[in-house]
């Protein structure tokens, strides 16, 4: 049995810009503790965990996003419910944000929209294609 993957279309919640390239979000990425500063490559399939860079991102670190086009920051100041690292945030394409961690190995993460069940279900079924709103 084959498993359907969601491929999140992202855009930055500041300029607008598009952030998924092909099957990757393009993103800069500052790590206060060491100074690194450069490119990060996270996966744009929901729930796949992978990251391309060549900053060295240790389990733990937390790790500041910025869009590559403007600049900003993609932190939010709400802090992760699992281990209080601040969170990030990315539009949804199709309307709606996803939210995530900053810590590197902490999955923590959402599906964001208006806020009531049928939003969300609406927003869902337009991410995975399916006729039903």
């Amino acid at each position: 049995m084959s498993k359907s993957l969601l491929l999140l279309d992202l855009a930055c919640p500041n300029c607008g810009e598009e952030l998924t390239q092909g099957n990757r979000i393009r993103l800069n990425g500052w790590i206060r503790d060491t100074g690194q500063e450069g490119p990060v490559a996270l996966s744009a399939v929901f729930g796949d965990y992978s990251i391309e860079t060549d900053l060295d991102i240790p389990e733990g670190t937390v790790i500041d996003l910025r869009c590559p086009t403007c600049e900003q920051s993609l932190l939010l100041n709400i802090p992760c419910r699992q281990c209080h690292a601040p969170m990030a945030s990315m539009d949804l394409k199709a309307g709606g944000y996803v939210e995530f961690c900053t810590r590197r190995g902490c999955r923590a993460h959402a599906l964001g929209g208006a806020g009531d069940i049928d939003a969300m279900i609406g927003l869902v079924n337009r991410l995975m294609n399916t006729p039903h709103d």
